[in-house]
């Protein structure tokens, strides 16, 4: 897990770290990505007619945002784990820092890979596919509701990764 931190930005803002580099990384992992809510059961007060009790409820805390991405098309027998999956495994890290890198201090952000697994899904035509994932929560209070600084993170979020070439959902070769 890498938590976004004020002293990680200097690294991910230098020249060799740019826009055309992160791009690059892009195009050469077909990286897609998908959002989805991160819930979580909380324990609440019920203060229902003349009696309190506690009771425990589904909550949406945040959002995970995946990033996913596949060894080059040559690579063959690929295995979790392997130097091509790590390869991949850095390149999504980078790219995932780089986003968070542009982020105002409003919502906690981390990062978190996935080191020894392959997914396969059919809406990514069944590639091998390493997932690194962000969690976008709360800065305090981790089991309030969603709110508009996460909707707003989230947003901010996605529109870096359409502005690097990454695709929503499944990966277009672009033109």
């Amino acid at each position: 897990m890498t938590t976004n931190t004020d002293n990680d930005q200097s690294i991910y803002n230098s020249p060799e770290n740019g826009l055309a580099r992160i791009k690059s990384l892009v195009q050469r992992f077909a990286v897609c990505w998908e959002s989805h809510p991160e819930q979580a059961v909380v324990t609440v007060l019920d203060r229902k007619e003349h009696a309190s009790r506690v009771k425990k409820e589904l909550r949406t805390i945040g959002f995970s945002l995946e990033l996913y991405g596949t060894p080059e098309a040559r690579a063959e027998n690929i295995s979790p784990g392997s130097n091509r999956c790590l390869a991949v495994e850095a390149g999504l890290k980078e790219i995932a820092q780089w986003i968070l890198s542009h982020q105002e201090g409003r919502c906690t952000s981390e990062i978190n890979p996935e080191p020894q697994s392959l997914i396969y899904s059919r809406a990514r035509a069944d590639r091998p596919d390493v997932r690194v994932t962000i969690q976008i929560l709360h800065r305090d209070n981790w089991d309030q509701p969603i709110d508009e600084f996460q909707c707003c993170c989230l947003k901010q979020m996605e529109r870096a990764l359409h502005e690097v070439g990454a695709c929503d959902g499944a990966w277009r070769p672009q033109a």
